[in-house]
């Protein structure tokens, strides 16, 4: 059994379906894909396991090293399966090297179209708008099947594996309460509604161990409302620039250090008041990093029209106090503090010290005062939860004593600590993951 049709779950799937296995797909949206039908398409990782501590020294490392080491195999197996890939420049955001490929034309029939019939094909069975509703487990505490309902009823099925890959639970209110806090309602879902937790609450309830990072995710900022978004405006209304700008909060203070990247901004605004920031920018970032391309095959695209156009906010005006009195009118931001945290920032750059700044900034300091300035009020998106189950490197289910639990294993989103504050490939994981739970769960049939 695998639960879950997105990358992972595909993954897992027509790999266990090939290596011997008969395989049962469930899926609970009406088509399969999850959040890989709505991505961007980019199979990428960070270049090497160095950089990979670099960027996320809190994950875990052999998740992090599997995701480095076969990530070429898991490319060389989807070409294989009839997805076709074009590869991408070096290279995200604030000069962090990744490497891999972008699926073609789009995600849905570059990559699930394929993946399914090839599935298919090879004698696999896929159910949609199915919902798991328990994990049945033997006397030892092994895997021994599962409850599902779909469209036809209620079903009891047996078998030895499962692989769990339902996304996370980004979509799940309760669970984003729990671990992020008051203000986690705020945030966008930046992902396939399907992902919310299913999978991680049957694996906890079959004993398997919480990861590390259950209260980081990686996401992007989004227009604040009344800003209107529906997940075919995702990409054009991700506002990557934000680590080429200051950020402030309601308070109109800086609270995190913008060039770490955008995802961490997202992660850092949803502990803030209302979980709601203001992007400040003067005309020439707008015109030399605001509207350069986050990926390397990306066109210039100036972000603010988009903006409006959605029916988010963009304020703008002639001098730093006019902004900050505007941010004041609509927002209740204290204008004479937003007005000093700039000056601030600009002093820092202007002397090149970013020790002058009440929280540190590692790179790319600049200054603010080519007039117009804006501000762009903005809300974080989740794009996947980076905590869930502790797995090994088999990607087996751990219990909560370090031992794997037989017959039950997690890919994608829903293994956790790949990495902890920190982005090393969403797609690029959930292939690598979805190789090796369905490779190992097979030969449990």
């Amino acid at each position: 059994m695998v639960l879950g049709a997105g990358m992972a779950g595909l993954t897992a799937a027509l790999v266990a379906q090939e290596s011997g296995a008969r395989t049962l797909c469930l899926e609970k949206e009406d088509e399969p894909g999850g959040s890989l039908a709505i991505s961007g398409g980019y199979v990428w990782t960070v270049d090497s396991v160095e950089d990979y501590l670099a960027l996320s020294p809190e994950g875990d490392l052999t998740l992090g090293r599997i995701v480095v080491e076969d990530l070429p195999t898991g490319i060389e197996w989807l070409a294989d399966h009839g997805v076709e890939l074009l590869a991408v420049a070096s290279g995200i955001g604030a000069g962090r090297a990744f490497g891999g490929h972008r699926i073609r034309p789009d995600p849905v029939s570059g990559a699930v179209t394929p993946l399914v019939q090839a599935y298919l094909a090879a004698g696999g069975q896929l159910v949609t708008r199915a919902s798991v509703t328990d994990l049945v487990l033997g006397e030892r505490g092994e895997v021994d099947g599962i409850r599902y309902r779909d469209r036809a009823g209620a079903h009891d099925v047996a078998c030895r594996a499962v692989v769990i890959a339902t996304g996370g639970f980004q979509g799940d209110q309760a669970m984003l309460g729990t671990f992020f806090g008051p203000w986690a309602d705020r945030a966008y879902l930046r992902s396939g509604p399907g992902s919310t937790g299913d999978g991680v609450r049957l694996a906890f309830g079959a004993g398997a161990a919480a990861s590390k990072g259950m209260s980081s995710f990686y996401g992007h900022l989004f227009p604040a409302p009344p800003a209107d978004l529906d997940p075919s405006s995702f990409r054009g209304l991700t506002q990557f620039y934000s680590e080429a700008c200051i950020l402030l909060n309601k308070a109109g203070q800086r609270f995190v250090d913008e060039s770490r990247g955008d995802e961490i901004c997202a992660l850092r605004l949803l502990q803030q008041e209302e979980a709601t920031g203001f992007i400040v920018f003067d005309e020439t970032r707008h015109q030399h990093e605001v509207s350069e391309p986050y990926v390397p095959d990306a066109t210039r695209t100036d972000p603010l029209p988009g903006v409006r156009a959605a029916g988010g906010a963009v304020l703008q005006a002639d001098t730093i106090p006019e902004l900050c009195q505007q941010l004041h009118e609509r927002y209740d931001v204290p204008p004479a503090r937003a007005a000093a945290t700039i000056q601030e920032f600009d002093e820092a750059a202007r002397k090149g010290d970013a020790g002058l700044l009440r929280v540190p900034r590692r790179h790319d300091l600049h200054t603010c005062e080519a007039a117009p300035f804006y501000a762009v009020p903005v809300r974080p998106g989740i794009t996947f939860t980076e905590g869930g189950v502790r797995v090994n490197e088999d990607c087996a289910a751990l219990d909560r004593g370090g031992r794997p639990i037989p017959g039950l294993f997690i890919a994608g989103a829903d293994v956790g600590a790949v990495s902890i504050e920190g982005y090393v490939g969403g797609l690029a994981a959930a292939l690598v993951t979805g190789l090796r739970a369905g490779i190992n769960a097979a030969p449990e049939q």
